[in-house]
């Protein structure tokens, strides 16, 4: 399969809530986009980390490439967006707004709305997106589990797949799979050989171990 060109450019949007913040992002397009299932990336921890983190990158050109509609962009108080950071209790509110303003894209299936989280980012993704039934589907990277010690407020009952490296201290195996076991719904989990918790020298794998995924899900009618 010979892989599109995308095409990249900035973007700002507002966080929903009050007060609502203008936070940056990077939209990525195919060369043509016509019924393109959308993607949100969030990013690791926000005090090291940002949209630029380099697994980000590259798995939101290599979505795009793919044909997909890719939005990756900084939590408040990262880089230029506006706020302060606050530790995942209003980070949710950040996803919120770039869901919305990728749904205003053009050539998009929002019926196909995928939201991938690194780290941090996956534990906000699983905070936020129970309650917003846009959301069809979740992956979740190098969940940090410390966080998810006591559970979520709701659990995501659609599509999910689980990521992490096998030497990823802060998600091991043997702590993912029994909350992995406990999540209702769908669910799979994919462990990248050699990997630790941010993927580094080893974005390729866990980008294709994405994209096949995203990819079935995007084929599935209804899904």
């Amino acid at each position: 399969m010979t892989l599109s060109v995308q095409a990249e450019r900035p973007i700002t949007f507002h966080s929903k809530g009050q007060p609502a913040f203008l936070l940056e992002g990077v939209v990525h397009t195919p060369s043509k986009a016509e019924q393109a299932p959308v993607i949100i990336l969030c990013h690791p921890q926000p005090a090291s980390s940002d949209m630029n983190d380099a697994l980000n990158v590259a798995l939101a050109q290599h979505l795009a490439e793919e044909g997909m509609v890719v939005l990756r962009f900084n939590f408040r108080g990262v880089g230029r967006s506006q706020g302060q950071q606050t530790d995942g209790r209003l980070e949710p509110l950040d996803l919120a707004g770039a869901i919305d303003t990728a749904l205003t894209f053009p050539g998009i299936n929002p019926a196909k709305l995928c939201v991938i989280g690194h780290g941090f980012g996956a534990y906000t993704t699983l905070l936020y997106a129970p309650f917003d039934m846009r959301i069809r589907t979740v992956v979740a990277i190098s969940l940090p589990l410390f966080r998810a010690n006591s559970g979520f407020p709701r659990q995501f009952e659609r599509p999910k797949l689980f990521v992490t490296g096998e030497f990823d201290e802060i998600c091991p195996l043997f702590k993912l799979e029994p909350f992995v076991e406990q999540q209702a719904g769908p669910k799979g989990i994919k462990v990248i050989v050699g990997a630790r918790h941010l993927m580094r020298g080893y974005e390729e794998p866990a980008i294709q171990a994405i994209s096949k995924y995203i990819k079935t899900w995007a084929s599935m009618p209804g899904v």
